[in-house]
């Protein structure tokens, strides 16, 4: 991918990730938007490869990184609920799919979602994506999820967004991983989980399916549908994960509200 090429894909996603159209980011790189609009095409750009322009655009983006999406307040502790989600983000890195459950109160949707604001942290295309599963999420809010959290062009259309996220997949060098979370919400839309499953078929992605205990029921045989496939791939790692050991919950209590009586963290505790 030649200069012109590469800066023209990082505006996309800067675009995306900001909100800023062209007339905007051209008054504020020093350009006509006619010229931004040319150099983004692909029509000949002036007597040259508009490599000057790419180097504007690079620079720009570059002193001018998009907000990060903010964590959730608190911090990360050591716990084993934290290592068996950095276990399976590890893996679905790979390009593969997993499942993880267990019931609430382990910290599953906190610790995913710190290390998604992370992974924003070191990289404008971040390696980890989290995307909350709401209630009968149909699909296309869950694409318009996806291409949020990859930073692809927004479209209009189911076909449009699925393209898009597609395409945003199939570019990067490595596989990522994408986090389904709180994903028992797909009960009932069969139609988000074979957009779900097409995604995952068809792009360069990690699936990493996560909820409580009812997740699996999601995935039981009905009429019509047997779920084969799904099962098939989600089942290749499974983990569950319980709630916090006594020593972990007396840690996190003294890290977030400092030395308490012994009596007032058992209180907490129970």
């Amino acid at each position: 991918m030649n200069a012109r090429a590469e800066a023209r894909t990082a505006l996309r996603i800067y675009q995306s990730r900001t909100g800023l159209n062209l007339p905007e980011l051209a008054a504020r790189m020093g350009y006509a938007h006619r010229t931004l609009i040319q150099f983004v095409s692909g029509a000949r750009y002036g007597d040259g490869e508009g490599d000057a322009t790419a180097e504007v655009v690079r620079r720009f983006i570059s002193e001018n990184p998009p907000p990060a999406p903010a964590p959730p307040p608190g911090k990360l502790y050591p716990t084993q609920n934290l290592r068996v989600c950095d276990e399976m983000i590890r893996y679905c890195l790979g390009g593969r799919w997993g499942v993880l459950y267990g019931p609430a109160g382990g910290g599953k949707s906190f610790n995913f979602e710190c290390r998604a604001a992370q992974a924003f942290e070191r990289s404008i295309e971040p390696a980890v994506v989290y995307i909350y599963t709401s209630p009968e999420m149909s699909p296309h809010a869950l694409l318009k999820r996806m291409a949020a959290g990859l930073g692809a062009p927004y479209a209009f259309s189911v076909d449009g967004l699925r393209e898009n996220v597609l395409w945003m997949l199939r570019r990067r060098k490595e596989p990522i991983a994408m986090i389904l979370d709180e994903a028992q919400n797909f009960r009932g839309r069969i139609d988000a989980i074979e957009v779900l499953r097409e995604i995952g078929d068809r792009g360069r992605v990690g699936i990493l399916v996560t909820g409580h205990d009812e997740l699996f029921q999601v995935f039981q045989p009905r009429k019509g549908m047997q779920f084969e496939q799904w099962r098939s791939r989600i089942e290749q790692k499974k983990r569950r994960v319980l709630g916090l050991s006594e020593s972990e919950a007396r840690e996190i209590l003294s890290g977030e509200l400092g030395s308490l009586p012994l009596q007032t963290v058992k209180a907490f505790i129970e």
